[in-house]
């Protein structure tokens, strides 16, 4: 049977945001018997700034909605547009990334519709019958839980990194322009008012870099966890840490791996000391190769990686990053 899912489209500064692609990536690889719609809402200057950039995504139709009323971002007139959108394409199927703007956002429009959301996913699948399988960590990252949901579309959040991007074929999508109705609009915009705003420099995005190097308790202090940044420089890397290594102040959690930190896809990933419980596990599928140093055989990351070494990491640190050097 065919299905018809449709993907929330993030612009922030004029560019697409990197998870949206992935998602309609992996829908086109992953979904089959499914029309891809995208949905971009914004003003028109934004949307034709990367326009290019949406039209190539791979999606079958673009669903348009632009106006000047759209120009500054607003949850509530955002959510009501969208679920109007919904409401008359009626899609099997509807995913957004889990930003800190797809977090505000998909609960408002989940709210508008009287549907069910899975947040923050980290798979997603469909069955024979066309209904989503959407997996996520639960209990505290101790399980993943595959989610069903009753009502429809299937909605859900996929987590950044979570899929791979990758170059769709080329493809000249349909593009639509949905004329949303804006009556009342102007109430809810006239009823908010923006008492300061601040826009922070964005950080690296790290998590889709080819080499991943990554520390955890085993490293045994905070000097040792330096060794990371040292050895990520030399070969060209970035750093990441544990859950437990961030916990303990040797890190910033935004380098963290896993189920509370990010998800990350790169080619190598090495692990020192880091013992590859479930919720550190949650964010390395997509990594193509994973490298573990660990004085303990029996972690369970020792089994889930392409190369297990056993022993002290900071040793095996230390002794790279000397070879490096010279």
């Amino acid at each position: 049977m065919t299905t018809k899912t449709l993907v929330y489209i993030e612009i922030n500064d004029n560019k697409t945001e990197i998870v949206s692609k992935e998602i309609v990536s992996h829908v086109s690889k992953h979904f089959s018997d499914t029309e891809i719609c995208a949905v971009v809402v914004g003003s028109e200057q934004a949307i034709q700034a990367c326009f290019d950039e949406i039209n190539s995504l791979g999606a079958d139709k673009i669903f348009i909605v632009q106006n000047e009323l759209l120009a500054k971002y607003n949850v509530c007139v955002y959510s009501k547009v969208v679920a109007q959108l919904i409401n008359n394409i009626q899609p099997d199927v509807f995913l957004m990334g889990a930003t800190s703007y797809g977090r505000e956002l998909a609960p408002r429009i989940a709210s508008n519709l009287d549907i069910g959301l899975t947040a923050d996913c980290t798979d997603l699948q469909l069955d024979t019958e066309g209904l989503l399988l959407a997996t996520r960590p639960t209990y505290g990252g101790k399980m993943m839980a595959t989610i069903i949901s009753k009502t429809k579309p299937n909605f859900a959040t996929v987590r950044k990194g979570a899929f791979k991007f990758k170059q769709p074929d080329v493809k000249q999508p349909e593009i639509c322009y949905y004329d949303a109705d804006f009556s009342g609009i102007e109430n809810i915009l006239n009823k908010t008012e923006v008492l300061a705003s601040e826009i922070k420099a964005q950080p690296d995005d790290w998590t889709s870099a080819e080499v991943i190097i990554a520390g955890g308790l085993g490293l045994k202090s905070k000097e040792n966890f330096e060794l990371i940044y040292k050895l990520a420089e030399l070969l060209g890397a970035k750093p990441a840490a544990s859950r437990a290594a961030v916990e303990l102040g040797w890190a910033s959690q935004s380098i963290q791996v896993g189920q509370t930190g990010c998800c990350v896809s790169p080619k190598l990933y090495i692990a020192f000391g880091i013992s590859g419980a479930l919720q550190h596990m949650s964010g390395l599928s997509n990594a193509e190769k994973i490298i573990a140093v660990n004085i303990d055989k029996s972690a369970p990351i020792m089994n889930a990686a392409d190369v297990a070494i056993p022993a002290d990491a900071p040793d095996v640190i230390n002794s790279l990053i000397s070879k490096l050097s010279n």
